[in-house]
């Protein structure tokens, strides 16, 4: 694997700000349109930088009280959905704060949602995506960032209610973290369309018999059912792309609006 597929994002706030701002001001401009959520990639290589920087243009300026953030267990599973239980998340950018009403909403919400660190403090998920939103959004937010210890159907659609459900009402966002590390001849083009028109039961069945496969496929499902259930109605694929021959992960980053 070459040096630029290997390469990571900056540790050190003076050149991890310079590369998100060089990203960001590569990216194109994002259209008007009422942002619900984003789908970026999960993984902490540069290489998706660029599908990362497309969508956070979306909420380049925008102003949120909260985001929630939901990403893949990088530890393996552990049957349950976790939050961290710190009071603050730290990034070389600073510390945001997290949104504790949010995090007991979420916990009062659904029974399999803990406030645990496992899973959290890597350097994937949360870690990676919360600098962009801090380089993006207008003034301070409060963060809940989510790990999934199990990728059921059935906890994808509780955590996808249970989002949907403490985020009525709230000027917030969601973010869901996955990458692509593999795809039968086809089965993208699929995936494109499950997306586009909400199918979410023909996007499980992809994700699930493996045509598609998605590190974080619990991310991306729960963020188009949260999405959906706060009035989404347009999903505007940015990046979608197979791992490459060295086997660094697919792209794939989503804008999720209502128009």
């Amino acid at each position: 694997m070459s040096l630029a597929q290997r390469a990571v994002y900056p540790t050190q706030a003076g050149p991890l700000g310079q590369t998100l701002d060089s990203l960001l001001a590569n990216a194109a401009p994002a259209p008007e349109a009422d942002l619900i959520a984003l789908v970026v990639p999960d993984s902490n290589r540069l290489a998706g930088g660029t599908a990362a920087a497309a969508a956070y243009a979306y909420a380049k300026g925008r102003s949120m009280e909260s985001v929630i953030l939901v990403s893949p267990s990088h530890t393996g599973d552990f049957g349950r959905l976790s939050i961290c239980q710190a009071d603050t998340y730290t990034t070389p950018l600073g510390p945001v704060a997290i949104d504790d009403r949010l995090r007991h909403e979420l916990c009062d919400e659904d029974d399999d949602i803990f406030v645990d660190d496992t899973g959290h403090y890597h350097t994937e998920g949360a870690d990676v995506q919360l600098p962009f939103l801090q380089r993006v959004l207008e003034g301070d937010f409060k963060a809940v960032p989510i790990v999934m210890g199990e990728e059921s159907p059935a906890f994808c659609r509780e955590l996808g209610h249970a989002v949907g459900e403490v985020l009525y009402g709230h000027r917030s966002l969601l973010v869901g973290s996955s990458d692509v590390v593999g795809a039968e001849d086809g089965a993208l083009d699929a995936l494109r369309d499950a997306i586009e028109t909400f199918n979410t039961s023909e996007l499980m069945h992809l994700l699930g018999s493996e045509k598609v496969k998605v590190e974080g496929m619990g991310s991306l499902i729960v963020t188009l059912l949260a999405a959906q259930a706060r009035g989404a109605n347009k999903a505007t694929i940015l990046a979608l792309s197979e791992p490459d021959e060295n086997g660094a992960p697919g792209a794939i980053a989503i804008a999720l609006t209502r128009e």
